[in-house]
């Protein structure tokens, strides 16, 4: 999936949390979260495209915030579901090399683009009308 699939869709999920409390905005970036192996050097869709990354990065912000931590968490998991459907799809129980998903979906594809749209429609008609 494209970043702004993963960013509309975890934005139309955890909206109304961010509007509750603006500051779980930051949140949101665990929607892109799991994409940072590619900056780190990391394999990509290895370890952080797991339950393992999702679990412990999200134990490392509660501390910090745990509502931030909540939105964190929607959203790196949201991203793992995308990802999912994708045709690689991931490495949920890493280390193990198993990939989980229906594999059905070619990001960057019509359906990828598609459920971009949906989100952003869904965020302007439920949200801002």
């Amino acid at each position: 999936m494209m970043k702004r699939t993963h960013i509309a869709v975890g934005l139309a999920v955890t909206l109304p949390l961010i509007v509750k409390d603006p500051v779980t905005a930051v949140g949101v970036v665990g929607a892109i979260a799991p994409d940072f192996d590619i900056s780190l050097g990391i394999k990509h869709r290895s370890i952080t495209h797991s339950f393992l990354a999702a679990g412990v990065t999200t134990l490392l912000i509660s501390p910090v915030n745990i509502k931030i931590a909540i939105v964190w968490s929607i959203n790196y998991l949201l991203h793992l579901l995308l990802d999912g459907t994708t045709v690689n799809g991931v490495p949920l129980l890493y280390p193990k090399k198993k990939r989980y998903g229906i594999k059905k979906i070619k990001t960057r594809g019509a359906e990828d683009y598609f459920i971009q749209l949906m989100a952003i429609a869904f965020i302007c008609l439920v949200y801002l009308a």
